[in-house]
């Protein structure tokens, strides 16, 4: 197969495997009509909306092609998945600025092109941001700093 674009082939992919979800969950629900809508209505639409997307995606890429499409890349699918999870571990025990701190760092083992300085800064403008909006602003019931 010749692809021309292989990450717009891959986020057909993706397209395709959400739609794929939404779809499934909408099963088990009611669709009703669009005049009464049920439960299964906007998954089973937005499945359907996200498969057409995901197969135009896949044959622009395949028609435009002139290359192979590259290989999946295994890293960051396993690494961001881990540092989420890390998030909801973290929050209660560290503090919202610490635990952004160390999600960012962790999340810069996705890229092989993460360089340590550019990392600290961005780890520390987004802990300084998180905690000016979800704790200041929005005024959010989360623990700042580690509670000891």
């Amino acid at each position: 197969m010749s692809v021309h674009a292989s990450k717009d082939f891959w986020a057909g992919v993706m397209f395709l495997g959400f739609a794929g979800v939404a779809v499934m969950t909408a099963r088990g629900y009611s669709v009703g009509t669009a005049g009464r809508m049920g439960p299964g209505y906007f998954p089973l639409a937005l499945g359907m909306l996200l498969g057409v997307l995901g197969l135009i995606t896949i044959g622009r890429a395949i028609m435009d092609g002139s290359g192979k499409v590259a290989p999946m890349q295994w890293r960051p699918l396993l690494v961001l998945p881990a540092a989420v999870c890390l998030f909801g571990l973290l929050i209660q025990w560290c503090g919202l600025a610490i635990t952004v701190v160390i999600v960012v760092a962790a999340s810069a083992f996705a890229a092989r092109e993460s360089r340590p300085l550019e990392v600290a800064a961005l780890a520390t403008t987004l802990a300084v941001f998180c905690t000016g909006i979800f704790v200041y602003a929005l005024r959010l019931p989360l623990p700042l700093w580690p509670a000891f």
